[in-house]
């Protein structure tokens, strides 16, 4: 297995792993959105590859408190492959995210989970997470493709 950054041509693997997640997206919807994460700048988003293709995807944002000194990264989406859940793939790619954030100057790794995925919460409290807060949500848009906050 590999771990990767994302490249143009990964939207086609990336679309059902997003679907796992529960918000199908298309391929070209996919390839839009990896696209406005690159213009905008500050996020970064990679993939693990094995000899089946990609199996898992973790996208990462940075962002700058107002309350403390310096930057957080927070993982925007994390998603690995059904089929290949528990052989090490979301670590690789947990590892890869707190890299990346260590590289981008940040001591604060975080992320939102919906209250659903209790597998996932079992997954980052043994990589050391805490759960410190609740997410609250609201609706204000139509936008196509709004689903009132990420859960990862």
């Amino acid at each position: 297995m590999q771990i990767r950054p994302v490249r143009d041509d990964d939207a086609a693997g990336i679309s059902p792993l997003l679907a796992d997640l529960g918000y199908p997206s298309d391929e070209s919807a996919v390839r839009v959105r990896l696209a406005n994460l690159e213009r905008a700048g500050g996020y970064a988003c990679m993939v693990a590859e094995d000899g089946n293709g990609i199996v898992g995807v973790v996208a990462l944002a940075l962002g700058w408190f107002l309350e403390m000194d310096g930057p957080y990264v927070r993982v925007v989406a994390l998603v690995v492959r059904e089929n290949t859940r528990g052989q090490g793939v979301g670590g690789a790619l947990m590892a890869e995210a707190e890299r990346w954030a260590v590289a981008q100057g940040s001591s604060v790794l975080m992320l939102n989970s919906g209250t659903q995925r209790t597998e996932a919460h079992a997954f980052y409290t043994r990589r050391g997470f805490a759960n410190t807060g609740l997410r609250f949500v609201k609706q204000i848009g139509t936008q196509s493709g709004t689903q009132g906050g990420t859960s990862t």
